[in-house]
């Protein structure tokens, strides 16, 4: 969902997410972009306009509380789709994720946040219709204690509080890893985060740094290489060029 990003930089992830779908994903797709304007969008991508969702605003909270509107079936044509964000990159084969995905009887199966109990948004596996609970409630001005005020806590938030857990399933812990929990454990545990990254069949960019800031020359040198140097590791561990290598698809 291509909401809130700057025009020229939502472009460019669309097309890198879109080449990358083409590298890694073993089943015949179809991309859809909901965006809130008008993109220069690859081929065969096709654009839904989400610029209306006007309901899904709300003073003090994140443009993200849109991504709810893919929970109204009056908003999506398909019966089940997988979701995901554009700050993300796939770096081998979806295969397991998506047998996974799709083969679990839950509504929804969505990433366990990694910073506290709760829910990450950046992959989804919706089911149209059974869960409209979240959109209704968002719609109708419920509340609820949020450290981040967004999507994902509501998300969590209205599953609680109408005891809709069994509804919902986790995608498998390590399948979708954090880049920026990854940075913060460089300084502890290096070679730990080195493999949180590498183990991971999607990793996710959330809050700063993106892509594009996470592979320039500053922070790969002031962030990643220079605490990895300090610990004694002449060689990365984190595995900047090759997430960097997925993302472009350069070699």
């Amino acid at each position: 969902m291509a909401v809130g990003m700057p025009h020229g930089d939502a472009d460019v992830y669309v097309r890198r997410l879109s080449d990358m779908l083409g590298r890694h994903c073993p089943r015949p797709f179809q991309l859809y972009c909901y965006t809130d304007r008008p993109r220069s969008l690859p081929e065969g991508v096709i654009a839904r306009d989400c610029s209306g969702w006007t309901e899904l605003e709300r003073e003090g909270m994140r443009p993200t509380t849109r991504k709810l509107g893919l929970f109204n079936p009056a908003y999506v044509e398909f019966d089940s789709f997988l979701y995901l964000d554009l700050s993300l990159v796939i770096q081998r084969s979806l295969a397991p994720l998506l047998d996974h995905a799709m083969d679990r009887p839950e509504d929804l199966v969505i990433v366990s946040d990694w910073n506290h109990a709760g829910y990450n948004s950046s992959v989804m596996r919706i089911r149209r219709g059974p869960l409209r609970a979240i959109y209704d409630a968002f719609v109708d001005g419920e509340r609820f204690e949020q450290r981040v005020m967004g999507d994902q806590e509501f998300i969590h938030g209205v599953v609680t509080a109408r005891g809709l857990q069994s509804r919902v399933a986790l995608f498998p812990p390590g399948q979708i890893a954090s880049f920026k929990s990854a940075v913060r454990l460089l300084g502890r545990d290096p070679v730990a985060a080195g493999e949180q990254l590498r183990a991971a069949t999607i990793v996710k960019f959330h809050g700063q740094p993106k892509m594009h800031e996470a592979f320039g020359l500053r922070y790969r040198w002031l962030r990643v290489r220079l605490p990895e140097l300090l610990r004694g590791h002449l060689a990365p561990v984190l595995p900047l060029a090759e997430l960097r290598r997925e993302w472009t698809g350069n070699s």
